[in-house]
């Protein structure tokens, strides 16, 4: 069999299994979130002092490569706040950190058959590169004498620019009408390099997000 034969049956066969496939071959939505970020310190002058709350908002795509198995991808801009305490000579230094990024996630999804209700669970598994679109802190110094003095900065030129980490997602997806979805689940994103510009300040900031999808 020449080339062109070749060529023009493999077309047909992959005609053939599209059109008679299952399942759609992508499907697309919009999701928002909650999440709660904290930054993770080691050799560093900086100590976490809990958590903040922030948020998120984007568009996602699933790509099928099987029918419960998908690449799934978009966009997601990302509020990610948190709070370090630095110790001076002169007293403590109190940091709030507002950062917002936009991030491309590529995942993997996995979906069980449907179970009860049609509902199925998914689990997700991927990598996440986000681009620092702005970056604001407060500082708070608390001196040894009792004064207390505030200072807003814009810390842009203070942070790298872009961020990578490691995004575990679990949940569960109902078909609500049709070929609509609404998927719901938490993801946890655990940065991997630090957020700070040079080496001195090891500073990373990871998150867990309680998120929804709508999906059509």
């Amino acid at each position: 069999m020449n080339i062109k034969k070749y060529s023009f049956t493999l077309a047909l066969l992959l005609t053939f299994l599209v059109a008679n496939a299952q399942h759609k071959p992508f499907q697309f939505g919009f999701r928002g979130g909650l999440n709660i970020g904290w930054f993770s310190t080691e050799d560093t002058p900086f100590q976490n002092d809990g958590v903040k709350i922030g948020g998120s908002y984007g568009f996602v795509a699933d790509i099928f490569l099987m029918e419960n198995y998908a690449f799934t991808t978009g966009f997601n801009v990302l509020y990610l706040n948190g709070n370090t305490t630095m110790t001076l000579k002169e007293g403590t230094r109190e940091n709030q950190i507002h950062t917002r990024y936009l991030q491309l996630p590529l995942v993997f999804t996995m979906k069980t058959k449907p179970i009860r209700e049609k509902i199925s669970l998914y689990g997700q598994i991927g990598y996440g590169l986000a681009f620092l679109l702005q970056a604001k802190r407060t500082d708070l110094l608390k001196g040894s004498d009792g004064t207390n003095e505030e200072k807003k900065v814009n810390a842009y030129d203070e942070l790298t620019f872009t961020r990578s980490s490691l995004i575990l997602g679990v949940g569960v997806e109902i078909p609500v009408y049709g070929s609509t979805a609404l998927r719901a689940g938490f993801t946890f994103d655990n940065c991997f390099i630090t957020m700070f510009k040079g080496d001195e300040f090891r500073v990373r900031n990871s998150f867990i997000d309680l998120n929804l999808a709508l999906l059509f």
